[in-house]
């Protein structure tokens, strides 16, 4: 499916020519609107690929949308298209967040290539204000078992020693990145950026790239210089998770940059200083892995600084509950659907069941439950390591337990639309949502032939 791009121009003849020259050239499918305030009402409920919006318009200008959206979709591209093109009136449509600005006659070649340049950056523009915008909730780290207080207890004295370096240990799903963020948002430094790397996702080389950058022609594919995530959390926090993978030739640089908070972008000689504090997150045993060769001991010692055990869920027992309805309202306000209590069974398995995948298991089988569950009390899916099957409202429907959480929903929606002959209406009203809610899903999963 083409993506969809809404045009904006409050003169009628504008918005037609526009959206037939786009159209034109099949790349993308249109939608127009003459007011803005229709076109941010249906971006709430079902937003576009991209937009674009005339500056001068009667009641919501075209810098009052940019910043409406804003708040709304961060990641949504807006061009700003107007007749007089002023120097100033590109530099206030930038400011209030547009991606780009061009003016009329609108060159339909030119248009397309700036939607589609737009498109491609806003998911790196995205990053990037989420590393600025993201805000710690002081409630996430739930629990009154003491374990997670002291786990509170440290991230406010962590917080407030500027630079610090820490090191958080314990198994996949304990909520190393939630305590990394909270580390950053106690901290003088918590209106800079927050940068998180995983140590894990990238090879050595591309790894030292992404970190420190790289000068034009550095090596074959460096078109041009790019700034480094540590020249980014420059002011703020760099938190590298999985640090236990980082292989041994780049520890080396690490420990250098550790040491002195400077570094040189790969193919200069320049070197450059930072300040910033780091975050190191690891499920490995350091102290064996170094004991083994494989992890430098000068680099464990200096990440060690201040370091904090996270408990497993199963070490809490206790708080798993609290948790639970906490994953229960962010399940139930992401699928459009009442809040609905967890049935007392369901409370009792919860808490009995040993976690081992820990907060992040335990969300997921609490959304896989919010899927299949209908009316105020939420029915637990089984915990066992075998197939879910679902009575209602969709009989014969087995899960098996390897499907992500995305791969549930989009079979779940297939099977009760099967049921109900593809009628989209009654389909939504037995999964509990809005027919909106439920295109939006459909279109999510790749699920629509085309627009209803």
């Amino acid at each position: 499916m083409n993506p969809t791009v809404f045009i904006i121009d409050d003169d009628p003849d504008q918005v037609a020519l526009v959206t037939a020259q786009i159209e034109r050239g099949r790349r993308f499918v249109t939608k127009g609107f003459t007011r803005a305030e229709s076109a941010l009402e249906e971006i709430r409920s079902d937003p576009p690929d991209a937009v674009v919006c005339d500056l001068v318009m009667p009641g919501m200008d075209g810098i009052t949308f940019v910043r409406r959206v804003r708040e709304l979709n961060r990641g949504l591209p807006v061009i700003i298209a107007t007749a007089r093109g002023t120097e100033g009136d590109a530099e206030r449509a930038l400011q209030a967040g547009a991606s780009d600005f061009t003016t009329k006659p609108i060159d339909p070649r030119s248009l397309e290539t700036r939607i589609a340049r737009a498109m491609e950056q806003a998911p790196k523009e995205q990053l990037l204000q989420s590393f600025t915008q993201a805000k710690f909730d002081p409630h996430a780290i739930i629990g009154r078992h003491p374990l997670m207080q002291q786990v509170r207890e440290f991230i406010a004295s962590v917080g407030g020693v500027p630079q610090v370096s820490a090191l958080l240990l314990g198994e996949s799903g304990t909520g190393k990145n939630l305590v990394a963020r909270g580390i950053h948002a106690a901290s003088k430094a918590a209106g800079y950026r927050f940068v998180e790397v995983n140590c894990a996702a990238l090879p050595a080389g591309l790894l030292e790239a992404e970190l420190f950058g790289y000068e034009k022609g550095a090596f074959t594919d460096a078109k041009q210089a790019k700034k480094g995530l540590v020249e980014v959390a420059d002011g703020g926090t760099l938190f590298l998770d999985e640090i236990g993978t980082m292989a041994p030739e780049l520890q080396t640089k690490l420990l250098s940059f550790l040491e002195s908070r400077s570094f040189r972008r790969i193919g200069s000689t320049r070197e450059q200083t930072v300040t910033l504090r780091v975050v190191a997150a690891t499920n490995a045993d350091l102290s064996a892995e170094v004991g083994r060769g494989t992890f430098r001991e000068d680099l464990y010692y200096r990440l060690n600084v201040a370091s904090q055990m996270l408990p497993p869920l199963r070490a809490i027992r206790s708080d798993i509950p609290e948790i639970a309805n906490h994953f229960v309202k962010r399940a139930a306000e992401y699928f459009a659907k009442p809040v609905p209590e967890i049935d007392a069974d369901g409370v009792d398995r919860l808490t009995r069941y040993d976690w081992p995948g820990n907060a992040r298991e335990l969300r997921n089988i609490i959304e896989r439950s919010m899927i299949f569950s209908s009316g105020p009390a939420l029915r637990i899916v089984e915990l066992a390591n075998t197939p879910v099957a679902v009575a209602a409202p969709v009989e014969g429907v087995v899960m098996p337990r390897g499907l992500t959480l995305d791969e549930v929903e989009a079979r779940y929606i297939e099977e009760t639309l099967r049921e109900v002959g593809g009628n989209v209406q009654e389909a939504a009203d037995r999964l509990g949502v809005s027919r909106k809610v439920l295109w939006q899903r459909r279109k999510q999963h790749g699920l629509l032939a085309g627009r209803e």
